[in-house]
């Protein structure tokens, strides 16, 4: 699978072996559910305070066709998490995750422009790309952190 970093360059494979990987898919047009996600995912990484270290916190965008690398750069910036990674696939690869994680997402047209309706959830990955939870968009920061601390002692 394709993803390119903020910085436009392309992600190395080797990223998702160097800890667990926490995801969540959304957009940065989105007007309720994908900020309240990642503050709380964010907000998570910092509760964690150093054990943050062994897990990436990884937003993906759903619409690579508006959330190009340099929009998410600014985007993940407004969250307060220590190392927020926004990535952005390419079509294919948009395609290929979608069925992975049984994600759902339909553009939906509006005046002059779309919106995406998708599913809410926040994905826990090992070094392998196995999944190994799956959280609620909704979650607290705090419990979000403690079922961290839980997955991080679990090894």
């Amino acid at each position: 699978m394709s993803f390119t970093l903020p910085d436009g360059r392309s992600l190395d494979s080797k990223f998702w072996r160097e800890g667990k990987s926490i995801i969540y898919f959304g957009f940065s047009h989105c007007p309720d559910m994908c900020p309240l996600a990642l503050n709380q995912f964010a907000r998570a990484s910092l509760i964690l305070g150093p054990l943050a270290k062994e897990f990436r916190f990884i937003f993906i965008t759903l619409d690579p066709e508006r959330d190009h690398p340099a929009l998410l750069a600014g985007y993940v910036r407004q969250f307060p998490g220590k190392s927020l990674y926004a990535l952005s696939p390419s079509n294919d690869s948009l395609h290929q995750i979608e069925g992975l994680f049984h994600v759902t997402s339909k553009k939906v047209k509006m005046q002059g422009s779309y919106t995406i309706d998708h599913s809410n959830f926040i994905y826990v990955l090992d070094e392998k790309l196995h999944q190994i939870k799956a959280y609620p968009g909704g979650i607290s920061s705090v419990e979000l952190a403690n079922q961290l601390r839980v997955l991080a002692k679990s090894n």
